[in-house]
């Protein structure tokens, strides 16, 4: 029987306030190898009502391995001694990121799920395998469709939605002031991409305190440059999710760069993302420290790879090692990779100030 619970569950994570603790001050992050599907999971860095760590999922893998992607989720979950998911977003319905919501919701119960609403049928028909599975789950659950400009409710978290079902936010995310875009003077632009789900994606802003990540799930190249130019609605940012795994279809320049962010992270596999576009554009974004991979890339040369110390996988056989990051309020984070346990930390900086219009 399906662990799923309803809305009369969901108070807690709805309630407008939390309870303080005294305990780790950091909300923690797992970059979890789903072989170039897509699965974070988030631990707040405080107790909500029900005085436990809440947390938010974004996405869930793959349908296929069945439960391989379910059991890394589940393992990373007690490495964070969670027991819930309270919020889980399906950011669209491709089954590397719906397919294994199903497996999951038959090992942890979820609380809540927000998702883009009407699946958008593709011409290529295999695409719907991962939607149909999380159908039973959707008819059961505590739905919310979500929408730009909604607040997602995670106890000492501020997670903001800035697309879903093709809109985006037309006004800046809040405590970011708008401010002209000099990128935004030419910025390149492509074919649309010609699976409409990804353009549909649900996109989010986390914020700990001066740590802000960003995870637009697989957004499409030319969305992601309007929710930057004219002018920037988004800020600047400590972690930058590669968009769509690193693909040619996402990752434009005028959003990276705008982004700044100084750790980029990447959910690719071995065959899947890490084209020489993306490692050239994330490379280059100013103020980039370094960048991290799920897995080593085997679309670009050894030279081209971050060096094997930021890469958790090298190949598809390889145990699924995580990347989990560690957050802190003043801004400062350190990232671990699961393979060999190797850390670095990045220090607070000064925030960003930039001129307002």
């Amino acid at each position: 029987m399906r662990r799923m619970v309803l809305a009369c569950m969901a108070i807690g994570s709805l309630a407008t306030g939390v309870v303080s603790t005294q305990g780790q001050a950091t909300t923690d992050i797992y970059f979890i190898d789903t072989d170039g599907g897509q699965s974070v999971l988030i631990v707040s860095p405080s107790k909500g009502i029900l005085g436990t760590k809440e947390t938010l999922l974004l996405d869930a893998g793959n349908l296929n391995p069945p439960g391989r992607d379910a059991e890394r989720i589940v393992a990373a979950m007690k490495d964070a001694a969670v027991e819930w998911i309270d919020q889980m977003v399906v950011s669209h319905y491709h089954g590397d990121h719906v397919g294994g919501v199903a497996a999951l919701a038959d090992k942890v119960p979820i609380r809540r799920v927000l998702d883009p609403g009407a699946f958008v049928p593709e011409q290529n028909g295999n695409r719907e395998a991962g939607y149909l599975s999380y159908v039973p789950i959707r008819q059961n659950a505590h739905v919310v469709v979500a929408k730009p400009g909604m607040k997602i409710p995670v106890a000492g978290l501020e997670v903001h939605v800035v697309s879903s079902a093709g809109d985006l936010i037309t006004a800046p995310v809040p405590g970011v002031r708008r401010s002209a875009n000099p990128l935004c003077a030419n910025p390149q632009r492509k074919t649309q991409d010609p699976t409409p789900n990804n353009f549909e994606s649900v996109g989010v802003v986390v914020e700990y305190g001066r740590f802000r990540y960003l995870d637009l799930a697989d957004l499409t190249w030319n969305q992601e440059i309007e929710l930057v130019c004219p002018a920037n609605l988004l800020g600047t940012f400590s972690v930058y999710r590669t968009t769509r795994h690193g693909t040619e279809w996402s990752g434009a320049q005028a959003l990276v760069h705008s982004a700044r962010p100084r750790v980029a992270v990447m959910n690719n596999n071995p065959t899947k993302g890490g084209v020489p576009g993306t490692f050239q554009v994330v490379k280059s974004s100013p103020g980039l420290e370094d960048f991290w991979q799920l897995h080593f890339s085997d679309n670009v040369s050894k030279e081209v790879n971050s060096p094997e110390q930021f890469i958790a996988n090298f190949t598809a056989g390889d145990a699924g090692h995580h990347i989990k990051l560690s957050a802190r309020s003043d801004g400062s984070f350190t990232v671990t990779n699961g393979r060999n346990g190797f850390a670095k930390e990045y220090p607070a900086q000064p925030p960003v100030v930039t001129s307002s219009r």
